[in-house]
Parts: C-alpha cells; structure tokens; sequence
C-alpha cells in the first residue's frame, strides 16, 4: 500500500481530493434544495414580483430619459434643483394628456361623431365602463355556448380565461409600481450612476471600470434603438389598426386593435394574436363577411408594418438572424414571460456581438501563431 501511495504525484492526488469534495458538496446542495423546494419557490416567486416592476421602471426610464434631460435643458440655461423635478412632471403630464386624448378618439370613433363629448361626466364615463364590461361579458357567454355546442370542456376554458385576467391584472399592478419606480430613477438619475460606479470602482479594485463603461455603451446600442423602436411601432401599429377597423366596422375593432399593439412589441407575436382575434370575435358576432374583409385589413397593415414601417424604426439597431430571434424569444419567456420576451430581441443582439469579438480575437491570435510559425 505504501509503495502504491509512494508512486502517487502528491500534486495531482491534492486536486483528485479537491474535485471530491466539491462533487460531494455539491451533492449535499442540491439534495437541501430538492428538500426543501416549496421555500426556494416561494423565494423565487417574491424574487420576481419585487424584479418584475424594477425592470420595468428601468425599461420606462431608459425610454424616456433623453426626453427628460432635453426637457430639462430647455427650462433654463443653468441646472437648478428643481429642473429635473419639473421635466419628469412635464413628460407624465404629456403622456397623460395623449392617454387621455387617445381614449376619447377611440370614444368619437366608437359612438360615430363628437355628439357624444358633449355630456361627459362621471356618470357618462360609469356608463361606459359598464357597457364595455357588458360587452365582455356576452362574448364570454357567446364563447361558453360556442364551446358547449363544440362539446369542448368548459372548465379548461374557464381556467384559461381566470390564468389570463388574473395575468393581467398582475401586469397592470407590475406597470403601476413600475411608473413609481421609473419616477424615482429619473429624478435620481445622477447620483445613482455616481452610486453605481463607486461601487464597480471599488469592487473591482480599478480595473474594471474600463469593461463596465465598454459594457454599457455595447448595451446602449444594442438596446436603445430596438426598444425604443419597438414601442413606437407597437403605437403606430394600434393606432392605424383600430382607426381601419372601427371605419371598416369589423366588430371589437378598438379590443383587437389593443391586442394587436400589444402582441406587436414582440416580434411575430402581433400578426399572430391579431388574425386569432379578427377569427374569434367575427366567429363569435357571425360576421362572416366582415371576417374576410378583416383579414385582407390585417394582412396589408402587416404587410406594410414589416416591409416599410418596422425597419425605418429598427434601422440602427443590431441585426441578428430570425432563428436567433425564436430562440431569445423561446428563452425571454421562459425566464421573464412578456418582458422577458420584449428585452430577449436586444439581449441576444448583445451576446451576437462579444461571442464575434470573442471570435475575431480567436482569428487575430490564430494568425499571429501561425506567422510566428512560418
């Protein structure tokens, strides 16, 4: 046994002692968290609700930043502690002012004329919501029948339905403390950056300012011009879809509109959920001729959405190939859900662009070996 010990390298031996231990550590790890799965759950669900609204306020902030600071440049020539307050209440109050607008074009485009602006109070308003819930509420009963008569179970449809409200309603509570949050980035813009790059300075003792600051203007580009685009198409689409609608009388224009503005700031999602919905509400009304009539309107918006209006938008963002969109797409939604799959475009845009540095530096050094070689 000793003569067997004594041939042994003491140096490898040290690292076979090292690799057991690690695989028996890690071993013991995942036996805890397989135990002990519905806390890692619970800690992951909590992880995520507080995440969900940070990164929607980041996304928020990032959109409309360059708005605040040109606002805030214009209200005087030298900073002042309360410019910056004052160019974030400008920008909410512009876009409350256009939500606002938005809402009663689709009211003038709904009841045909401006007759209807004139009695606007609070009962009006009650009036309405009720009447739309209404609406609602006979497409779901027009849907259960539909489903009954097909012998389909309802209660699977019963459920889909709730996982889908009850998504929603979680995505408008995500939104709501997301605006919180993209407020106070704005607002603190300045000295979280300072905070920020303290604490990279610090951490990585120096060095690592440089990759941070090259990180971030990567990011930058790759993100900027594809989410900003992204929305912007996302709004001309919803706007252009429901004004054709609603003048072609297909029935749910507006809804339809909503959804397919929505679906849009995916790619591919929008074409897909807009055909989807024109089928379910006109099979649903029996409006069978409108049915045709709103696939031929779709088709074209489409058409030209992805032939004229989508790459003017998207022009300086990085390319990257219809694959790698599925696959970031099938990834982002995984881990995220929606936003997941609205930031999965850009993030794959990112890792395309170091995984081909990492690539022409493979090149570089491959070539150099070679010349020293010859």
């Amino acid at each position: 046994m000793r003569k067997l010990l004594s041939k042994l390298d003491p140096k490898y031996l040290k690292v076979c002692g090292y690799a057991a231990v690690t695989v028996i550590v890690t071993i013991l790890l995942l036996y805890i968290i397989s135990r002990s799965g519905g806390f890692w759950t619970t800690l992951w669900n909590v992880f995520t609700a507080v995440l969900s609204p940070i990164l929607i306020g980041g996304i928020i902030c990032y959109l409309f930043l360059p708005i605040v600071n040109k606002i805030e440049r214009h209200l005087s020539a030298e900073p002042k502690p309360w410019n910056r307050a004052a160019a974030v209440a400008i920008l909410y109050l512009a876009i409350a002012a256009v939500l606002v607008l938005l809402i009663l074009g689709f009211s003038v485009l709904l009841k045909g004329s401006l007759d209807s602006l004139k009695n606007l109070n609070i009962e009006t308003i009650k009036t309405y919501i009720m009447s739309v819930y209404d609406q609602f509420e006979d497409i779901l009963q027009s849907l259960n029948a539909e489903m009954a008569s097909s012998g389909l179970p309802l209660e699977k449809i019963t459920g889909i339905i709730t996982s889908v409200i009850n998504g929603v309603a979680g995505f408008l509570s995500s939104m709501l403390f997301g605006v919180i949050f993209s407020i106070y980035f704005m607002l603190d813009e300045k000295n979280l950056r300072k905070y920020w790059g303290r604490v990279i300075h610090l951490i990585s003792g120096g060095r690592g300012g440089t990759a941070v600051r090259q990180f971030v203007k990567d990011a930058d580009a790759c993100f900027s011009g594809y989410i900003r685009g992204q929305f912007t198409d996302a709004l001309l689409v919803g706007i252009v879809t429901s004004i054709t609608f609603v003048i072609a009388g297909i029935p749910y224009g507006i809804v339809i509109a909503l959804i397919v503005g929505v679906g849009n700031l995916i790619p591919y999602v929008g074409p897909i959920l807009g055909y989807g919905a024109i089928i379910l509400f006109c099979v649903i009304t029996g409006e069978f001729g409108k049915l045709v009539l709103g696939l031929i309107l779709m088709a074209i918006i489409m058409f030209i959405d992805g032939n004229v209006i989508n790459p003017k938008l998207l022009s300086a963002s990085v390319e990257v190939h219809p694959l790698l969109v599925v696959a970031a797409l099938i990834a982002g939604g995984a881990v995220g859900g929606f936003l997941g799959m609205i930031i999965a475009v850009p993030t794959a845009a990112l890792i395309k662009l170091y995984f081909e540095r990492f690539l022409a530096k493979r090149e570089q050094s491959l070539a150099a070996a070679e010349s020293k070689k010859e």
